[in-house]
């Protein structure tokens, strides 16, 4: 069996490469997503050796091939940057990308202008413990697919035991398609989950985002950065009907929030997500009354909040909401009618008017003289 030495050298963004010793011109590159990267970046100033099978080991540069290196940064070679700028009037759009995902609940009204979930996008569910957020997310896929929707439940955190005490309280959750990644503890997580979104599905509820980038941050042996990465790139590939069934894929994703507040994760995603949903307690935590909100939505209200419970099942309060909606509707009638009714008044007395130059030098010299 044959092997070949490699130095290795940084490249930017946290990436590394490559060079084969005996032959300078090969480069090897290896990026933040690479199942080696985390392995190269432990062992820089260090020879790697590779075999013929792509097994790895390294060790102590004792015959000075760094010194001899010759090969800077810039010999990493770049595909050329191609940019092609987009005019909306020439995107050729799909209609079903109008078509809302409905559950028949108050939730459609919350959720978007347009009502219920909308194709293509990704909306995150962050929510600390005891506030149903699994609860909710499940049922909400079980109305979908009552709808007629194709729906798929990614757990994470349940196993199939857990879940199926469920079903004595939610008999009706017992058709949906749900992926238990603990039931391939042995596999690769990350070829799994690839691999049943390519059949494609109107709305995929994961639960939860952390654990799933955990589990193949451990069994690809990539960083935490590099499987958030991958979970946000495998998302937006779906989002653009990129599977055998051509759907435009919504994704509904569970973040875990620690005791400050703040959720689990990178900023990235928030940023690149279309809404970001809150779960929280209206009082003391465990007797209180649970609500939800936006803290973005790019297709619906912002701040608006829907209160729920799950004493007996999942039931939005809808009188409470629509009435909310109505006081808010009200408030701005009000504050309309006392900007018209001030503008009369300015009117009436002549405020409105401009006065000339002369009379409000006149005036002036009169307070003046005063």
């Amino acid at each position: 069996m044959s092997t070949q030495t490699f130095t290795i050298h940084s490249a930017e963004a946290g990436n590394y490469f490559l060079e084969n010793v005996a032959n300078p011109m090969e480069i090897v590159l290896i990026p933040e997503s690479h199942a080696k990267w985390e392995y190269v970046s432990k062992n820089q100033g260090r020879i790697i050796n590779i075999n013929d099978k792509g097994h790895m080991n390294s060790s102590v540069d004792r015959h000075g091939h760094y010194k001899n290196s010759i090969s800077p940064i810039t010999k990493v070679r770049k595909k050329p940057i191609v940019v092609n700028l987009t005019k909306l009037d020439d995107l050729n759009i799909d209609d079903s990308l109008f078509k809302s995902l409905l559950t028949d609940t108050v939730f459609d009204q919350f959720c978007s202008n347009d009502g219920g979930f909308l194709p293509g996008t990704n909306v995150m569910f962050a929510a600390g413990a005891g506030l149903g957020k699994t609860t909710v997310g499940v049922e909400l896929i079980s109305k979908l697919q009552d709808a007629g929707k194709k729906v798929l439940f990614i757990s994470a955190e349940m196993n199939k035991i857990d879940m199926s005490r469920y079903l004595q309280r939610f008999p009706h959750w017992g058709q949906i398609p749900m992926l238990f990644m603990s039931d391939y503890s042995e596999t690769s997580s990350k070829d799994v989950i690839e691999k049943v979104l390519e059949q494609g599905w109107d709305l995929v509820f994961t639960d939860s985002f952390s654990e799933v980038c955990d589990q193949v941050k451990e069994d690809s042996s990539i960083s935490r950065n590099a499987a958030e990465k991958w979970f946000l790139q495998l998302m937006d590939l779906h989002n653009t009907a990129n599977n055998k069934a051509k759907i435009y894929t919504t994704f509904l994703t569970v973040l875990q929030v620690g005791k400050s507040g703040t959720f689990v994760g990178s900023n990235k995603l928030k940023h690149m997500s279309s809404a970001m949903i809150h779960m929280e307690w209206c009082g003391a935590e465990n007797s209180g009354r649970r609500y939800m909100y936006f803290s973005k939505n790019r297709v619906g209200h912002v701040g608006k909040k829907l209160y729920y419970n799950l004493s007996n099942g999942v039931n939005f309060d809808e009188e409470r909401y629509i009435r909310d909606l109505q006081n808010d509707i009200t408030i701005e009638k009000e504050r309309e009618q006392l900007t018209a009714e001030s503008s009369a008044f300015d009117v009436l007395f002549g405020f409105d008017k401009q006065i000339p130059e002369d009379l409000k030098s006149e005036l002036e010299g009169s307070i003046t003289e005063l």
